[in-house]
């Protein structure tokens, strides 16, 4: 990805993410699916922000065909796929005449989805599955990129949870939580001075970002992490297909990109994965129980070298208080100061080796904090060698 098209995707998240708080996650997956040509369906109360907030990072792309419509029950497939071409239908041809409808789109929002009839829905399938449109005696292959869908809740209907399965990112957006997030919606609602979302991104910047998310390299310990998630969720009875689970790591490619990133790296199983597989509101907690047990976290890391470290210093520092009668108890606190000196190199080795490579990110305050564990971790290890050649003497 050139730098200017990289740049200008930061600028368009940051631009999003002050006028749209307490949403990094939905923005990044809005803008992933899109990228990845992806649908996704966002879940949340009334008041939200989900229509304004697609709407926007729709607009962000310059020259790109956006369609929105807020369904009912007595939606009509006109509303959504245009009228019937009168003059075709002089020359006995049933077309509809599409353009500036949802199959002319590139972005397309369907708001209250589920309010619209079963025929509306069914006839969404084909679009939602293949990107395609029977007009008349014409498929028509359309160019849409996303279609994103909202409704107020998820759904408790099997058919439509069964629905629900042909939208790949699935979060739930909730209220504002922090008060500073809320004085700021305050003072904007008494001003009138809601920042405005700035955008340098065109149509042919998503090409660019398609063709980018389609180098994204896995690394063979990310599939072995992602595939022991896949494993365990099964194992917990969700089931996840295999076509979902190519759909994910199409997804997550295209989440690569938005974070800058050209590797794909295990954390964001952390950010994305409990918006994804689930098939009920009961799964979340279990998603998430399983991806905190098998995805590493910079922080998660730190901490267990720490309590490994601690560990090893504590049995060491028990050792030096010992005193020693004879040949064979020297002989044999020797080894233990042997096998102590070992597992701390081991331990500092796993520590250089999280931060050389990228199966962890760190932030620049981790990456310190890690660095000065392993500095501590050397140390103590230099301190034991140490010990070690004075019994050796």
């Amino acid at each position: 990805m050139d730098s200017s098209t990289f740049t200008s995707l930061q600028n368009f998240r940051v631009s999003l993410n002050n006028t749209f708080l307490e949403r990094t996650d939905v923005i990044d997956g809005v803008i992933a699916s899109i990228i990845t040509e992806q649908n996704c369906f966002l879940f949340g109360a009334p008041g939200t922000g989900k229509s304004e907030l697609v709407r926007q990072i729709a607009n962000g792309f310059s020259g790109s065909k956006f369609f929105g419509y807020l369904l009912s029950p007595t939606t009509d497939p006109s509303e959504l796929y245009g009228p019937v071409a009168v003059s075709k239908l002089l020359e006995d041809e049933y077309t509809r005449d599409i353009k500036g409808y949802l199959p002319d789109s590139n972005i397309a929002f369907l708001d209250e989805l589920f309010r619209g009839s079963s025929a509306v829905l069914n006839s969404l399938l084909q679009v939602l599955n293949e990107r395609t449109f029977n007009n008349g005696k014409e498929l028509v292959q359309t160019k849409i990129k996303s279609v994103v869908a909202a409704t107020n809740s998820f759904p408790a209907e099997e058919s439509l949870q069964a629905f629900c399965d042909r939208f790949l990112f699935r979060p739930t957006i909730e209220g504002l939580k922090k008060p500073t997030s809320k004085r700021k919606l305050y003072s904007w609602a008494l001003s009138g001075k809601r920042p405005a979302v700035e955008s340098e991104l065109t149509i042919e910047s998503l090409e660019t970002l398609q063709k980018a998310a389609n180098e994204v390299e896995a690394s063979e310990e990310f599939i072995d992490i992602f595939t022991e998630c896949m494993d365990m969720l099964e194992s917990r009875g969700m089931v996840i297909s295999d076509r979902r689970r190519v759909q994910i790591l199409r997804f997550l490619r295209g989440w690569a990109v938005v974070q800058g990133d050209d590797a794909l790296h295990p954390e964001y199983l952390h950010s994305t994965l409990h918006h994804i597989v689930y098939q009920s509101e009961e799964d979340l907690e279990t998603i998430k129980e399983v991806v905190d047990q098998v995805v590493p976290t910079a922080d998660k890391f730190i901490r267990s070298l720490s309590k490994a470290s601690t560990h090893v210093m504590n049995e060491f520092n028990s050792l030096r208080t010992r005193s020693m009668s004879n040949v064979s108890e020297v002989n044999h606190h020797m080894q233990s100061l042997k096998k102590i000196h070992t597992e701390l190199r081991h331990i500092a080795g796993k520590a250089e080796q999280a931060l050389d490579n990228n199966n962890i990110r760190f932030t620049a305050t981790q990456r310190m904090k890690a660095t000065k564990l392993c500095q501590s971790i050397n140390h103590n290890a230099d301190q034991v060698a140490e010990a070690i050649s004075r019994y050796s003497k």
